[in-house]
């Protein structure tokens, strides 16, 4: 896939540089599900917490990772190899 398709896809053209240890377990986990396309509701409901520590996990994934927002968070999570979804043809 050439660079040109990795933007038009959404995807940044160079690898995640930000290191998965500076997360939680838990937050490793809310980010899967949030990779996953799930809301926050069912979110916790998934791992068994309130919604609003799934929304505040969220929000910590965002400042440890330095992300502006879910989006960007749901392509870390893809670049970064957390889970393997094929590309829609």
């Amino acid at each position: 896939m050439g660079v040109v398709q990795m933007f038009v896809w959404g995807l940044s053209a160079v690898p995640a540089v930000r290191d998965l240890d500076v997360l939680t377990d838990d937050q490793r986990a809310v980010l899967r599900c949030l990779a996953r396309g799930h809301a926050d509701h069912e979110i916790a409901r998934v791992l068994g917490m309130g919604q609003q520590r799934v929304a505040d996990e969220v929000a910590e994934i965002l400042g440890r990772l330095e992300l502006p927002d879910r989006v960007a968070a749901v392509v870390f999570a893809h670049e970064a190899g957390m889970l393997h979804l094929p590309f829609p043809r």
